[in-house]
C-alpha cells in the first residue's frame, strides 16, 4: 500500500514559533551594541535598559502604536526606535537616548542576536528530507534570511514571505496567498504553524490547515515542533 503525506508543504511563523523571541535583547549583546554607538554601558545599565525597553514596548499604548508597523523597513524601524529612545530617556537619562535606541535597534534586528529553538532544525531538515516543500511567512520589518544563513537552515526553504517586503500583514489573507503561490503548492495541502491564534490563525480563511502551538516557550526547551511531523505525515 503507497503510503502519501498528509501534506505538501509547511509554512511556520518565525518569531516565538522558530526562534525565540523572549532573548534577542541581552545584556551582552546590548553593551557591546551600544558600545558601537559611542555608548559605554556597564551591565546594571545595560538591564536597566532592557527591562525599560521591553516595558515600554509591550505596553498597550506600545502595542497600539506597533499595530502596522511591520508594512514596511522604514515604518518598523521609525517606530521601533520611536519606542526605544522613550525607553532610553526614562531608564538612563542623559545617556544619549538615540544612540542606546539605534543599539537596542541593531540588537532586534541582528541575526545573532535570534536563538533557534532546540527543535528547529532537526524539524526542518527532517521534513525537507521527506520532500516537504517549506517556507516562513511572518510579520517583520527586516530581512531575517540572513537569520536562517547564520544557523545553516537557509537552505532548506522554499519561501521566505515577508510583510515588509509586500505590504500586507497577517491576519490579512494576502500574504498566506502569496507564500502558497511561492512554495508552488495549493493552500489545501499547505500546513501552517504558529503560535497567534489570530494572526496566524487566519491562514484557515485560505484554506489551510493550521497547528498553534502553545504560548509557553523557553530556548533551552523544545518548542514542540516534533508534532508538525505527525500531522505532515512523515
Amino acid at each position: 500500500m503507497v503510503q502519501t503525506r498528509a501534506v505538501d508543504a509547511v509554512l511556520f511563523d518565525f518569531s516565538g514559533t522558530l526562534f525565540d523571541d523572549s532573548a534577542v535583547l541581552t545584556v551582552a549583546a546590548v553593551r557591546e551594541a551600544a558600545g558601537a554607538w559611542g555608548t559605554v554601558l556597564d551591565d546594571g545599565p545595560a538591564a536597566s535598559l532592557i527591562e525599560a525597553a521591553l516595558a515600554v514596548a509591550d505596553s498597550p499604548e506600545g502595542l497600539t502604536r506597533r499595530e502596522g508597523c511591520d508594512r514596511s523597513v522604514r515604518r518598523h524601524r521609525t517606530v521601533w526606535t520611536e519606542l526605544f529612545t522613550e525607553a532610553a530617556v526614562r531608564s538612563l537619562p542623559g545617556r544619549a537616548p538615540e544612540a542606546l535606541a539605534d543599539a537596542l535597534y541593531a540588537c532586534l534586528t541582528d541575526p545573532l542576536c535570534w536563538e533557534p529553538y532546540p527543535d528547529t532544525a532537526p524539524v526542518l531538515t527532517a521534513l525537507h528530507r521527506a520532500g516537504v516543500a517549506l517556507g516562513v511567512v511572518s510579520n517583520i520589518g527586516w530581512d531575517i534570511r540572513p537569520t536562517f544563513e547564520a544557523v545553516g537552515i537557509a537552505a532548506l526553504l522554499r519561501g521566505v514571505v515577508l510583510s515588509c517586503e509586500h505590504g500586507v500583514v497577517k491576519p490579512e489573507p494576502e500574504l498566506f496567498e502569496v507564500a502558497c503561490a511561492e512554495l508552488g503548492v495549493p493552500a489545501g495541502r499547505t500546513l501552517f504553524v504558529g503560535d497567534d491564534p489570530v494572526r496566524d490563525g487566519a491562514a484557515s480563511v485560505v484554506g489551510m490547515p493550521v497547528y498553534l502551538l502553545p504560548r509557553d516557550r523557553a530556548v533551552s526547551r523544545p518548542r514542540g515542533l516534533g508534532n508538525v511531523l505527525a500531522l505532515a505525515g512523515c
